[in-house]
C-alpha cells in the first residue's frame, strides 16, 4: 500500500501542474479503493489527502463478501458514492459473491463505518465473472449490474445508507458500463454491444426500458455530458472506436457520430473532461491514452495519442480528481496491478516521474477507485 500512497501524491502533485501550491488544493480530499484481491474476501482501503498534500493510508476495512480479480475489467465501476440527508455512502461490490458493502463516511476524516447489515445483496446470487458494476441516481437509488447473469438490480438508499433490492431485471447483455444522467432522469447501460436506456421512477424504485439501441461496435465503457444530452461510448475494437448517441428529452438514444482512428487498439474505458471539450480514451490492448477534442453535436476530433511507460498488459479505467487536471489510468501488468498517472491540461498529457506505480499482486485483476469528493462539471 506504500506504492499507492506515492501514487496518490504523485497525482496531488499533478493536479497542481507538478508544482505543488497548498492554497490550489481541495479541502479534505479522500480515497477510496475496491482491493479487489482474486479469491478472498474483499476490503476498502480509505486514504487522506492533505491540504498541504500529504497522503497518508488512514485504514484498510473488510467489506464482508469475496472478491472476483477482475470487477475493473472492461468499463465496469465497483465503487459508488450518495449523499442521502446526513449521511455520506460509500458502496463497494463484491463480485464473488454478488453483494454490496455499504459504510458511512466521517466527513471530518474520512473514516469508514460499516452500515448495520452489510454487506447487502445485490439481487443475485453467486459469482459474477466481471464483477458488479454501481451507478447511483438522485443520490436515492443504486443501480447494480450482474456480469454473469444479465441482470439488472435496483437497490433503495436509506437515510442511514442501508440498501434494500427493490427490483431485478432481465436485460438484453451482460451490464458493462453504467451511468445516471446528470439530472437523474435516465441509466445508460452498456452491454459489450449493445446500448439500453432506463427511465428512473424513483418513487417507485422502478426502470422502463427505451431501448435496447444497436451501435456500430461493442460498445463497453461511458461518460455523459454534464447537460445530460449527449452519451459517449468507448468501444471494445482493434482500434481506436467511440459511438456518440443523443440522449432525447424522453430518453431515446440517437446514434451522431461513430469516431474511428488507427492510434491505439481497442478503446473500453471514455472519461470527459470536466470541461466536457475532452474525451480521454484508455487504449485497452495498446497501453496508450488518446485524447480527443470535443465539438459541437458530438463531433470528436483526434488530437494526441500517449504512449505510457512500462510493459503494460491492459490499460483499463480512468479516474480524475475534483477539478479534472489529473488524470490516473488503471493498468495490469501480468497479476500486478498498477496505475499510470499523468497530468491533464487541455488535450497535453504529460505522465508523472516515475510511472506506472506498482498497487499490489492481486492475482490478475485491477483494484477500483474512486475520489471524494468527485469531478466537478465546469
Amino acid at each position: 500500500m506504500g506504492n499507492l500512497v506515492r501514487v496518490l501524491r504523485v497525482l496531488l502533485l499533478v493536479e497542481a501542474g507538478l508544482v505543488l501550491c497548498p492554497a490550489t488544493l481541495p479541502a479534505q480530499q479522500y480515497i477510496y479503493t475496491n482491493d479487489n484481491v482474486v479469491n478472498q474476501t474483499n476490503s476498502t482501503t480509505v486514504l487522506n489527502v492533505s491540504k498541504k498534500g500529504a497522503v497518508k493510508v488512514i485504514k484498510t476495512y473488510s467489506t464482508g463478501g469475496k472478491s472476483t480479480g477482475s470487477s475493473s475489467y472492461f468499463a465496469l465501476a465497483p465503487l459508488a458514492t450518495a449523499r442521502i440527508k446526513n449521511s455520506k455512502c460509500l458502496f463497494v461490490s463484491n463480485g464473488g459473491d454478488s453483494t454490496i458493502a455499504a459504510f458511512t463516511i466521517t466527513a471530518s476524516r474520512g473514516l469508514l463505518k460499516a452500515v448495520k447489515g452489510s454487506p447487502f445483496s445485490d439481487g443475485d446470487s453467486g459469482s459474477q465473472r466481471f464483477g458488479v458494476g454501481l451507478a447511483v441516481g438522485g443520490n436515492q437509488l443504486l443501480f447494480a449490474g450482474n456480469s454473469s447473469s444479465s441482470h439488472l438490480s435496483v437497490l433503495k438508499i436509506s437515510p442511514t445508507c442501508a440498501l434494500d433490492v427493490v427490483n431485478t431485471y432481465t436485460v438484453a447483455g451482460s451490464p458493462d458500463g453504467m451511468k445516471a444522467t446528470p439530472d437523474g432522469k435516465y441509466l445508460i447501460v452498456t452491454y459489450l454491444g449493445l446500448v439500453d436506456s432506463f427511465q428512473i421512477d424513483y418513487a417507485k424504485g422502478e426502470l422502463k426500458e427505451l431501448g435496447p439501441f444497436t451501435p456500430k461496435g461493442a460498445a463497453a465503457g461511458v461518460d455523459i455530458s454534464c447537460n445530460s444530452s449527449t452519451a459517449y461510448f468507448g468501444d471494445a475494437a482493434s482500434h481506436t472506436q467511440v459511438e456518440v448517441f443523443s440522449i432525447s428529452s424522453s430518453g431515446e438514444l440517437v446514434e451522431l457520430n461513430n469516431f474511428t482512428n488507427s492510434n491505439g487498439q481497442s478503446s473500453n474505458n471514455v472519461l470527459l473532461s470536466a470541461n466536457g471539450k475532452v474525451l480521454y480514451v484508455s487504449n485497452t490492448q495498446s497501453g496508450q491514452v488518446t485524447v480527443l477534442k470535443v465539438g459541437s453535436h458530438g463531433a470528436l476530433t483526434y488530437s494526441n495519442t500517449v504512449m505510457l511507460n512500462g510493459k503494460i498488459t491492459y490499460t483499463l479505467g480512468l479516474a480524475t480528481n475534483k477539478r479534472g487536471t489529473g488524470i490516473a489510468v488503471a493498468e495490469e501488468n501480468n497479476t500486478e496491478e498498477a496505475l499510470g498517472v499523468l497530468a491533464a491540461k487541455g488535450t497535453a498529457l504529460k505522465e508523472a516521474p516515475g510511472s506506472p506505480f506498482a498497487v499490489m499482486k492481486n492475482g490478475g485483476g485491477p483494484a477500483g477507485l474512486i475520489a471524494v469528493p468527485t469531478k466537478v462539471c465546469k
